[in-house]
């Protein structure tokens, strides 16, 4: 059980889950909570058997996407994260392969069946872009320079978007509307908050990634260009932050205090710390503590008003 938890990630599955349960109950349905999510207490929100069989099939697509990750990793993983490695250990290449067709094969019937029923039904080009992504990503993408950095970002940025298909009547390119633009702001925060832990999470697997010939930004261009692209990258999400707070039109208190406690100082106390960073372990407090960053920024839409 252990192994398998391991191999698909389950605390990432937990993360999905939520990100998309809260970008749906907060900022697609203003002001719904969850529990009101689950007991339909507001009109127009989807069924709770609907909602869970959109949210699993983004978990399944998840947890198929790490299976195949690792596949594919394997040598790599031997070297950066020996302790990981779950496959011909204990899983057998072939079932891994077999699972991995199964879980997307189930998760597309399930999107399949509540977009054709009660929603539009072309939003499934959303689950099938995902699927190919991953696949394109575990085989090939991940070994090129930010290629793969950008990449596994978008996947990270749908998550949030596809909440938008849960709600045939949210106009997601209405940028005049607040709460759309405040949801753009978030798909943002998700793309480049991820974008920036991929390029640490490169410069703590070089020696892995230099066995296998890979080309991640690190590799080609030394660590010190790495930090400099992770500077940057943080200072457009602090632009953004600050756009979004002085666009307010009402005060949001809470909001503020988490955008700003939760997510800008950590981040700049995390610039200092990877400027000094030159080790491995290094870089993985650091990408420890990015994760948590993110934490607090998907928490934050509980507050949106």
């Amino acid at each position: 059980m252990k192994a398998i938890l391991t191999l698909i990630r389950f605390p990432n599955l937990v993360f999905i889950f939520l990100t998309q349960a809260w970008a749906y109950g907060y900022l697609i349905m203003t002001r719904l909570s969850l529990f009101d999510l689950l007991l339909e207490r507001k009109p127009g929100a989807l069924s709770p058997l609907y909602f869970a069989m959109l949210t699993l099939a983004t978990v399944i697509i998840a947890a198929a996407g790490y299976m195949i990750n690792d596949y594919f990793d394997m040598s790599i993983d031997t070297i950066n994260k020996p302790e990981r490695v779950t496959i011909e250990k204990i899983f057998s290449r072939r079932s891994v392969i077999i699972w991995h067709i199964v879980l997307n094969l189930i998760a597309l019937v399930m999107a399949s069946y509540v977009y054709i029923t009660v929603l539009k039904w072309r939003w499934i080009v959303v689950q099938l872009f995902s699927i190919l992504l991953l696949i394109i990503y575990s085989t090939s993408l991940k070994r090129k320079m930010l290629v793969g950095n950008i990449s596994i970002a978008l996947l990270t940025a749908l998550t949030v978007f596809s909440a938008a298909s849960f709600d045939y009547n949210f106009l997601w390119a209405d940028l005049n509307s607040r709460k759309v633009l405040v949801f753009w702001l978030y798909i943002g925060f998700a793309f480049l908050i991820t974008l920036i832990r991929e390029i640490v999470k490169d410069l703590e697997d070089m020696k892995g990634d230099s066995a296998q010939a890979c080309k991640t930004l690190p590799l080609v261009y030394g660590a010190n260009t790495a930090k400099t692209v992770v500077y940057i990258i943080c200072f457009i999400l602090f632009f953004l932050i600050g756009f979004a707070l002085f666009q307010k039109t009402e005060p949001e208190q809470m909001l503020t205090i988490l955008w700003t406690g939760g997510i800008v100082l950590p981040l700049s106390v995390c610039m200092y710390f990877l400027y000094k960073a030159n080790t491995a372990s290094h870089f993985h407090r650091l990408s420890t503590w990015i994760k948590i960053i993110t934490a607090f920024g998907i928490l934050s839409m509980i507050f949106v008003r």
